[in-house]
């Protein structure tokens, strides 16, 4: 049975982080990008068995999107 995986994007200043669980955050001058990166991260857990959760955050903090990816 596999894991559930949460990953944020959120602003930090500067740029945007993406966090997943113990791994080290990624850091982005874009967001788009760093939600893309997000959306990658959360594809490839999915092919290892294991659920993700994407949440996206704008930068005044605010929710702007939440995706599931489930395992394959």
């Amino acid at each position: 049975m596999g894991h559930d995986h949460l990953i944020v994007v959120e602003p930090v200043d500067g740029g945007w982080r993406v966090g997943c669980d113990e791994m080290q955050p990624l850091m982005f001058l874009s967001g788009g990008r760093a939600e893309a990166q997000a959306r990658l991260i959360a594809r490839c857990l999915t092919r290892l068995g294991d659920d993700a959760r994407v949440i996206v955050h704008d930068r005044d903090r605010g929710l702007v999107g939440a995706h599931r990816y489930f395992a394959e």
